[in-house]
């Protein structure tokens, strides 16, 4: 069984499914709890792999949780660094927000988003997400993964363009975890905003490979021009990781379903030993479920502003940050950015992964089980010396 997060006592149950499974749950002490759209959670205090163990496939699963995988408490490697790069600050813009971001939220410093940003993200104040000091008066936790995630999105568009981010946070600023139905939740508000394409940095394994109900449902209500990015995970693993390999009525690996939202699954591509020639990242997920490969190994963005942390860290206001949350960003920034140009995200989406005109589309050699294979590859900005 592939190993998974998830909220201790907690299942949920499609609405289809609630009629059928009711008296079992009950037999274990769960009952109704709420409802997301078309999902139900159920709550009690017996542990939840012992229920689903007696249920079998019967429709329950765990409300999952999901996260900026490895990069915050895992390999020293791929936490983020600082850097004597710094990035020119953004032009203010009255656009309507552009893209949706679902992730830790955004951080406020004298309750202002870090300079670089400047109005182009948009944002309630439930989207805000507080820092966390550990003993040495430096941040700890997740809280300016959402900033960083924002930062490189918006430094693949074009100045003149007035691309603008409706952030939602819902990732947990202390153990960077967002459950299924947050996420959901996240989701149907950005479809009510009439925003079509999204951004999720985050990923994790589910109970048996399935895919999360609440967030499966939510991506079933967007309209069919809707586009949905998605980081593949850093665990240098061919399974499969969700929300990214969340596919609908697809023939075949990578095709695309004209009937439902496109979800692109992005992993992480290293250029930096040779420009010309990327290769898939050491500690990016890999398979045939992942759609494109984009920068992912010292990627600069905007981090804790200036001062923040104490020394000896060092940090400038800015940060290179290793992990395929910021491939992921880069290839919805390239999408945003031709997206008034191409009249739709989905249009967008097909020129930035499959561009017309172009002799021999750069792409990345991805060695697996069965041989090797071209996956499109999206170059990102990147700064000199950085």
């Amino acid at each position: 069984m592939t190993r998974y997060r998830h909220r201790a006592g907690e299942l949920l149950v499609h609405a289809d499914d609630c009629a059928a499974l009711r008296p079992a749950l009950a037999g274990f002490g769960y009952h109704p709890a709420g409802v997301s759209g078309s999902v139900h959670r159920f709550t009690g205090t017996r542990p939840v792999p012992e229920v689903l163990a007696a249920l079998g496939s019967r429709g329950a699963s765990p409300n999952h949780l999901f996260g900026p995988d490895r990069i915050i408490w895992g390999d020293p490697g791929m936490r983020p660094k600082p850097t004597h790069g710094e990035l020119t600050p953004l032009s203010r813009s009255d656009e309507d927000p552009t893209v949706g971001v679902i992730d830790t939220g955004i951080l406020l410093d004298r309750g202002c988003p870090h300079p670089y940003l400047a109005n182009r993200v948009v944002f309630d104040q439930e989207d805000v997400v507080r820092l966390e000091r550990g003993e040495d008066g430096n941040p700890v936790g997740s809280a300016a993964h959402g900033t960083f995630v924002a930062g490189v999105l918006l430094k693949q568009v074009p100045a003149e363009v007035g691309v603008r981010v409706r952030m939602k946070g819902v990732l947990d600023r202390a153990d960077g975890a967002a459950e299924d139905l947050a996420v959901a939740t996240a989701i149907d508000e950005l479809r009510e905003e009439g925003i079509t394409l999204i951004n999720l940095s985050f990923s994790g394994a589910t109970w048996e490979d399935e895919p999360p109900k609440a967030i499966e449902a939510a991506l079933r209500r967007l309209p069919p021009e809707t586009v949905v990015v998605a980081s593949a995970g850093n665990r240098s693993s061919r399974r499969r990781v969700y929300p990214a390999a969340i596919k609908f009525e697809a023939a075949r690996p990578r095709e695309v379903d004209q009937n439902h939202a496109w979800v692109i699954a992005v992993g992480a591509a290293d250029s930096t030993q040779d420009s010309a020639t990327p290769r898939v990242a050491d500690f990016s997920n890999y398979g045939p479920w992942v759609s494109a490969y984009a920068e992912g190994v010292d990627v600069l963005g905007p981090y804790f502003r200036l001062g923040y942390p104490t020394e000896p860290a060092g940090f400038n206001g800015y940060a290179v940050w290793s992990g395929t949350s910021f491939s992921a960003a880069i290839v919805t920034g390239k999408i945003a950015a031709g997206l008034a140009k191409a009249g739709s995200a989905r249009a967008a989406a097909e020129a930035v992964l499959r561009p017309l005109g172009v002799a021999k589309p750069p792409t990345v050699c991805v060695q697996d089980v069965n041989g090797p294979d071209h996956v499109s590859y999206v170059a990102g900005v990147r700064e000199p010396g950085v």
